[in-house]
């Protein structure tokens, strides 16, 4: 079962998912796409709607950090996670606390 937490619509521009990602490169999630187990596994995680991550490592398991710690995700479960990306004169969680 596909557990869609946000609108599946297409991406926007500046968005990507997390296996995406190059390394040194933050974002903030926008959407996942899935449910059930692996879900919750993303939410133990701390990644979930609305949360800044930042990728440390490419490739499969991808390690990203997330509240300070580093964490291993797999590349299929990061090909489920959709993020905004920030760029260095745009920040997606700066912007979502402006609003």
């Amino acid at each position: 079962m596909i557990l869609v937490m946000e609108s599946k619509t297409p991406p926007a521009a500046g968005q990507a998912r997390l296996d995406q990602l190059p390394a040194r490169q933050c974002a903030v999630v926008r959407r996942i796409e899935t449910g059930g187990d692996d879900m919750q596994r993303l939410k133990t995680l701390g990644i979930c709607v609305g949360r800044r991550l930042e990728v440390v490592r490419a490739g499969d398991p991808l390690i990203v950090r997330v509240f300070g710690s580093r964490l291993g995700v797999s590349a299929s479960l990061a090909s489920r996670v959709w993020l905004e990306v920030c760029t260095p004169d745009h920040c997606a969680m700066k912007e979502e606390r402006a609003a």
